[in-house]
């Protein structure tokens, strides 16, 4: 509605400038034509309306938060929140970058930094603890700074991440919180129905989708006495390592968080953010396997809000899932956390063998990678214990939410489609999950339905030239890998056709740069 009167006053406007709307000078004009405004202003009104349509097919929602606490073994246990009181508590400091509202009171920015690496990360740094000395704010923002830096050169992205960084007492128990401020569907360069946090949002549609906030936004407690705030690794015992700590909040923050969840009373499973409407899950969540090989979201097979699906998520480690990942892990995916088995940790009541909201999922397996080099994202970190980078297993599960591979979407505009598809290349694929990177140089990576696999495929252009792509050139079944460095086509759009082992076939629109 607001779209339409905003139209009408516009045209209104343009009436007048143009005289058109005076009966004395279109009675002297008559005769006069004017193409060229008449012509400029409906293709300005065109341009508006797409504009405004596509505009409201975009959602936004406030972002999952993780919050740091201790536990009763002395270990720093990192839960996800969502709307709840931890949530809001946290966003309740504010999202814009003119500054956020700490302690009832608006703080302005105490440093920024660039990093010129793979990705721009900007920081602003709120020192909001009267009693935190100048010179004890600022060793804790230079570990910060370092946690960044080190995100910022493994990251790849054209659009700018800004983050606010506020140190303040928090209240016992409590270490810090952190989070993107906003979570983004159905933006152009976004897959279909699906939740990503501000940055990783960013940087695939190619824009800063929320320009006036933080991307994310992290707090730490002032208060709290064994923080390490060395950046050299060797965390004394007893202490807890703050620039490990600060990567694993800010890895949370660019997209490493889940909406699948078990309510432990009734065991019904469900996942999906912005419940009751639109439920739509994270793009992590959709990287999800069961311990049987099953892709979990894939085709609603075991049902949003159902026991069926909460004893999947119950039944042990999940496994996520997608080209890099399983190139990192020598094809048998990433272990990701679920719960404490009691038959490795013993009976600990209200802890083992239930659903941890918050922990469950979003993490990688406590056994499997605590204490090793892929131990960072782990839901519990011990005193003296240091991480220098993320590991190649977050890095690979990062590249398949699509921080390094162009995965998922890419916006491509192709003026002689006549089809209703909009820009979204799959958006006619049944069969198609993902593919990627597209536009492609030399090699596309095809992710498929289960139980599919590619028999051939061929390249054809808008004249009609049809490129088939050598037997030898394509591998893999459900992960397959088209080699295309044999092509010598120009740059621009193709459609690649794919068929099938059961003799169908289907076509997706492709790039090449």
């Amino acid at each position: 509605m607001l779209s339409d009167i905003f139209v009408i006053a516009i045209f209104l406007t343009f009436l007048k400038h143009t005289k058109l709307f005076n009966p004395t000078y279109m009675k002297e004009k008559i005769s006069t034509q004017h193409p060229k405004p008449l012509l400029s202003f409906l293709t300005f009104c065109f341009v508006l309306f797409v504009s405004v349509s596509f505009g409201q097919s975009s959602e936004s929602l406030p972002a999952p938060v993780s919050q740091l606490t201790v536990n009763s073994n002395g270990d720093i246990y990192c839960e996800i929140h969502a709307n709840d009181a931890a949530s809001t508590l946290h966003h309740s400091m504010g999202k814009a970058k003119s500054g956020l509202m700490v302690n009832g009171s608006q703080k302005s920015a105490s440093n920024s930094k660039k990093t010129a690496t793979g990705a721009t990360i900007f920081v602003d740094y709120y020192n909001a603890d009267p009693n935190l000395p100048d010179e004890d704010f600022i060793i804790a923002a230079t570990a910060f700074q370092s946690a960044v830096d080190t995100w910022a050169s493994l990251l790849s992205s054209d659009v700018p991440i800004y983050v606010a960084a506020v140190f303040q007492p928090l209240v016992e128990g409590v270490l810090g919180s952190a989070g993107p401020t906003s979570i983004f569907a159905n933006a152009p360069g976004l897959e279909r129905n699906t939740w990503y946090g501000d940055a990783l949002a960013d940087k695939l549609t190619g824009e800063d989708l929320s320009p006036t906030t933080y991307d994310i936004v992290a707090n730490f407690s002032t208060v709290f006495p064994n923080w390490y705030y060395g950046t050299d690794g060797n965390t004394p015992t007893g202490m807890y390592d703050f620039k490990s700590v600060v990567l694993h909040e800010l890895g949370h923050g660019l997209g490493f968080f889940a909406s699948l969840f078990v309510d432990n009373e009734t065991g019904v499973g469900d996942y999906g953010f912005g419940i009751p409407n639109p439920v739509f899950p994270a793009i992590y969540d959709k990287l999800a396997y069961s311990s049987d090989g099953k892709s979990i979201l894939k085709d609603n097979k075991y049902g949003n809000f159902t026991t069926e699906l909460g004893d999947v998520l119950l039944s042990g480690p999940l496994t996520a899932k997608g080209p890099s990942t399983k190139s990192a892990t020598q094809g048998k995916g990433a272990q990701v956390f679920t719960i404490l088995d009691s038959n490795i940790f013993g009976e600990i009541p209200g802890l083992t063998d239930i659903w941890l909201p918050g922990s469950s999922y979003s993490h990688l397996d406590y056994v499997t990678y605590a204490g090793g080099p892929d131990g960072l994202m782990v839901p519990f970190l011990s005193t003296g214990v240091a991480f220098d980078t993320p590991g190649a297993i977050v890095l690979s599960i990062f590249d398949d939410m699509g921080w390094n591979g162009k995965v998922n979407r890419e916006i491509q505009e192709n003026p002689n489609d006549t089809t209703d598809d909009g820009d979204d290349p799959l958006a006619a694929a049944e069969n198609v999950v993902a593919l990627y990177p597209n536009p492609f140089t030399s090699s596309v990576n095809v992710t498929l339905l289960e139980g599919r696999s590619i028999k051939k495929a061929a390249l054809t252009d808008a004249s009609g030239y049809k490129y088939y792509i050598p037997k030898k050139s394509i591998d893999g079944k459900e992960l397959a890998v088209l080699d295309l460095s044999g092509f010598s086509g120009k740059s621009g759009l193709y459609f690649l056709q794919i068929t099938y082992n059961d003799g169908s076939s289907e076509v997706v629109k492709v790039y090449k740069q």
